[in-house]
Order: structure tokens, then C-alpha cells, then sequence
């Protein structure tokens, strides 16, 4: 229950001690809730991660006081509740961050630009040097990081639309619309698990699009089934399973990967 009056909040941003002190009560149970949402990933919550961002959140909301321009104790809410999902977004950003420098993060923006503003795609591409350019990919470890360190978990709540009542449509409500589990049920690995599923199919469309040796080479590379894994250090076994010339293994691989980022983006 909100106890808090249009007084409180306009006295509060006036710096009256027990007008703030009303403000930090009333809006506690938000930071709490906010704090563990942002503080959980793949079912499990860092309780030291949440008590980092609870912090981050009163801090948060005390100097926004300032900033705070409406009058209505509804939207004070309103603003408190964007100013606390800013500060602790960007707070987890920075704690997870795993190495992720400045130039990494710029590099993995490009390939965000590349990939249409698709975090999961950009991962892939980003590891590429046929998207990338020889001196600005990441290692598959990186990109992953580079993808938490701008992604967060906030996408989860971004709306990917409206209904027909004009109510904004989350990824939540879509898996769940597709699962037939509860909201409320879905944890943060199930929509990494959906992300995956509609990524690999994507790879499988693009595949099936080359001619058979690029293709054969390429799920060679990391072991696509039903092709077994060969990499690059394996050209003589996988030219005698598969009736591709030795002398031509490697040409068809670097065209492939040519083609390959060609229909990708493509697609996008």
C-alpha cells in the first residue's frame, strides 16, 4: 500500500529530512523487488549482487528527488520506478562486465548495428572476421560477456508490441503464450532456451541454402549434425569422408564463410 501524499513528495524535494525519509519508506518495497529481479539469472538470485542494488536504488530514488518534475503521488511512481530500473540495469551491467573493455563493448555495438539491433545475432557475428574484419572479433567466451554486459536482464520485460487493447506485449507473455507456462513460472534460461532454438534454425535455413560442399565444410567446422566435427585441423579425414579434393577443402571454407555471412545478414 502507497502512504504517501502529493506534500511529502513536493516538501521532500525541498531536502525536508522527514519528507525524504517518508519518500525512502514508501518506495522500499520496490527497490526490494527490483534489486531481486535484476539480482537473478538462469534461477538462481547473487543475494550479495541484490543487496548491491537495493543500495544502488535508494541512492537512485534520493537524487532523483531533484530531478522529479509532476506532482501526482501516481507519477512519482511512474518515475521512480524508471529511475530505479535505469540505475540498477546499468549497476548489474557494470558487475558483470567480466573484461568486457570499452573497446570490446564498441566492437560488439558494431556488430549489434550489423545484426539490426538482435543481441543474440551480434553475438554470433561478432566472432566472425567476414562480419567483423580481422582485428575487431571477439572470442565466443567475450561475446557472451559483451552481450550480458550490454543486454542485462531487463530484456525480458522490453515490449515487443501491443494487443488489440493497446496492452504492451513482452517476451514473457509471448513464450508464454507458446509454452503454456505461467509467467510468473518462466525463469530467465527458458528464454535463453527459445533464443537458441529459433538461432540454430536460422543457422540450419542458411546452411541449407549453400551448395553441398561449403556447406559440409562448414558443419564440419563445429560439428553440426549429421556431420561430425573435423575444425580446421582434420582436411585430409574430412576430404575422404566426404569426396571433397584435399587441395580444394580449404578454398571452400573460406568461400563458405563468405557466402554464409552474405545469406545471414540477409535474413536478418
Amino acid at each position: 500500500m502507497i502512504d504517501l501524499t502529493e506534500a511529502q513528495i513536493a516538501a521532500a524535494k525541498d531536502n525536508d529530512l522527514a519528507a525524504v525519509a517518508a519518500v525512502v519508506k514508501a518506495t522500499e518495497e520496490r527497490v526490494q523487488q527490483l534489486a531481486w529481479k535484476y539480482a537473478t539469472g538462469s534461477g538462481r538470485t547473487d543475494q550479495s549482487l541484490a543487496e548491491d542494488l537495493a543500495q544502488t536504488g535508494r541512492i537512485a530514488v534520493w537524487e532523483g528527488l531533484s530531478r522529479f518534475n509532476g506532482h501526482s503521488v501516481g507519477e512519482f511512481f511512474t518515475f521512480v520506478d524508471r529511475t530505479l530500473k535505469g540505475s540498477m540495469s546499468d549497476e548489474r551491467k557494470v558487475q558483470m562486465r567480466q573484461g568486457v573493455t570499452r573497446d570490446r563493448a564498441a566492437n560488439f555495438e558494431r556488430a549489434l548495428s550489423l545484426a539490426n539491433g538482435d543481441p543474440y545475432e551480434a553475438e554470433f557475428l561478432v566472432t566472425t572476421t567476414e562480419a567483423m574484419g580481422k582485428d575487431r572479433t571477439l572470442s565466443p567466451e567475450m561475446a557472451y560477456a559483451a552481450r550480458l554486459s550490454y543486454q542485462g536482464l531487463e530484456y525480458l520485460d522490453a515490449p515487443l508490441g501491443e494487443s488489440e487493447t493497446g496492452e504492451s506485449i513482452t517476451l514473457a507473455d509471448t513464450l508464454a503464450a507458446e509454452s503454456g507456462i505461467p509467467v510468473d513460472l518462466l525463469e530467465p534460461s527458458d528464454y535463453d532456451r527459445e533464443r537458441r532454438k529459433k538461432t540454430g534454425l536460422k543457422v540450419r535455413k542458411v546452411l541449407s541454402r549453400l551448395g553441398e560442399h561449403q556447406r559440409v565444410v562448414l558443419m564440419g567446422l563445429t560439428g553440426i549434425l549429421p556431420v561430425d566435427f573435423y575444425g580446421t585441423e582434420r582436411d585430409d579425414e574430412l576430404s575422404a569422408d566426404h569426396g571433397i579434393p584435399r587441395n580444394q577443402v580449404r578454398i571452400v571454407r573460406s568461400k563458405g564463410k563468405d557466402r554464409f555471412a552474405e545469406l545471414w545478414l540477409a535474413a536478418a
